[in-house]
């Protein structure tokens, strides 16, 4: 995450546009993590986090990671594989 940051000067928009970016998307790797072990069980997942179940689930609103928020199929477990990294992601209800 530093190397990432370090490419960027110091005070510039972009650094912090970075900066907001990389934190988005360690917040939704682990809360994808998470979920995935707890097989999508949010209080679990919450638990295991640290954090309420309504904190949890307003991150995840914000992250767009709530399958309310938009319409995909779901699988049997209600968890698909996505990206390069095949993260796990929710698609069940939230």
């Amino acid at each position: 995450m530093a190397e990432s940051l370090a490419r960027y000067s110091m005070g510039s928009r972009a650094a912090m546009t970075s900066l907001k970016r990389l934190v988005e998307d360690y917040e939704r790797r682990l809360i994808l993590d998470a979920l995935a072990r707890a097989r999508g069980n949010q209080r679990r997942a919450a638990a295991e986090l640290g954090c309420l179940p309504t904190t949890l689930n307003e991150k995840m609103r914000r992250l767009g990671l709530r399958a309310c928020d938009r319409p995909e199929a779901m699988d049997v477990e209600g968890l698909r594989r996505v990206g390069d990294h095949g993260a796990l992601e929710l698609t069940g209800t939230a």
